[in-house]
């Protein structure tokens, strides 16, 4: 998991992965990293967002984003554009592992769950050829923004759209179809978001 400053996305987000991937039955090592870290740990709106979602990341350490991190891993998930080109940058040859976190989600329900047999790696390359040639990796919407600095309920606005995400990428790994994506009933988008937490 890749972000900036290693101290608010990124260590929530391997935090809900790891979780996921182990109520699904995945043996995996999650871990964080940023391209510009920060060095006192997670901030106090992060580790308090997580202890409600029954995760504690207080004794979480800064790490800057080596050129080994990224070669060691079997999967790179950035919050931004930036992050992903970053993690690039440092191994041109992870290219095919390396996606936004919302990417994945979205390309991996168009190829399909990992089959039982299937290697991570191989499921993650297929996942990579279903991408536009010669244009940059993910979308806008496929982004997560920086909650830093923002008040707590950015943050658990934050957490609950990496935990969206990451739990469809949690199932896609253990094997298991994301349920298709309803739209809510009544009114236009604009309206039908107004109703979120606050």
């Amino acid at each position: 998991m890749v972000c900036t400053g290693n101290a608010c996305r990124s260590p929530m987000a391997a935090a809900i992965l790891q979780l996921r991937l182990a109520e699904r039955g995945v043996d995996a090592q999650v871990t964080s990293a940023g391209t510009r870290p920060w060095s006192q740990g997670a901030t106090e709106d992060a580790v308090a967002v997580m202890r409600e979602h029954g995760l504690e990341i207080s004794e979480h350490e800064n790490r800057k984003l080596t050129r080994d991190m990224v070669q060691e891993a079997d999967l790179v998930l950035g919050m931004t554009r930036d992050h992903v080109s970053i993690a690039n940058a440092r191994n041109p040859d992870a290219r095919r592992r390396t996606f936004l976190v919302g990417e994945l989600a979205r390309l991996g329900a168009e190829v399909g769950p990992r089959s039982e047999s299937e290697a991570v790696s191989t499921w993650v390359a297929r996942a990579a050829a279903v991408r536009p040639l010669r244009r940059p990796l993910g979308r806008a919407m496929d982004e997560i923004s920086d909650p830093a600095g923002q008040p707590i309920d950015v943050y658990r606005r934050t957490a609950d759209e990496l935990d969206a995400r990451l739990t469809e990428i949690a199932g896609l790994l253990a094997g298991v179809p994301p349920p298709a994506r309803r739209r809510p009933r009544g009114g236009p988008p604009e309206q039908r978001g107004s109703s979120r937490r606050r």
